[in-house]
């Protein structure tokens, strides 16, 4: 991203677009999704999908973690209890009758939570970058003016002196 020729805000929001998918409970679609708001924003697709993989199936147990009581939060739903589910029952047609509309709601609020973060991540990442691009390219700015002026200068001592 660091050496794209794009301007900043390009750069910048094509990564967090691709954040802000990633954070979308949307699993499975989140290439496809990234791809085609990439070709319809004319955004880079290759940092778009590299925004994607910041929610992975490493990081989604703790993103599900936090977004489940924000999911709560927002829709001022009650704690789901999960604990006293019969888990020792999981594979037979008697849990899943008994914890379907528990799994459902604690699904509907991670879905919830997971939105919210979307958009909470998605802009941190841009104005982030932005900033953090700006910064990059302006001390490559300032070391090349730097590096041109000891050329000049060691041009000078080289020279001979004018007659």
């Amino acid at each position: 991203m660091l050496g794209s020729d794009s301007p900043a805000e390009v750069v910048a929001a094509s990564f967090a677009i691709g954040v802000a998918i990633s954070f979308t409970p949307l699993f499975g679609l989140h290439w496809i999704i990234a791809l085609l708001l990439a070709f319809i924003l004319r955004l880079n697709k290759v940092d778009v999908l590299l925004g994607t993989l910041v929610v992975n199936p490493l990081t989604v147990p703790a993103v599900a973690a936090v977004a489940i009581p924000i999911g709560r939060l927002l829709m001022r739903a009650r704690h789901e209890a999960i604990v006293h589910l019969p888990w020792r029952e999981l594979f037979r047609r008697s849990f899943w009758t008994a914890a379907g509309p528990t799994m459902k709601a604690v699904g509907f609020q991670m879905a919830v939570g997971m939105l919210f973060l979307s958009v909470i991540f998605g802009a941190l990442t841009y104005v982030v970058l932005v900033n953090l691009i700006r910064r990059h390219r302006a001390k490559l700015a300032a070391a090349r003016v730097t590096e041109a002026e000891r050329e000049e200068a060691t041009r000078a001592e080289l020279s001979p002196p004018p007659l």
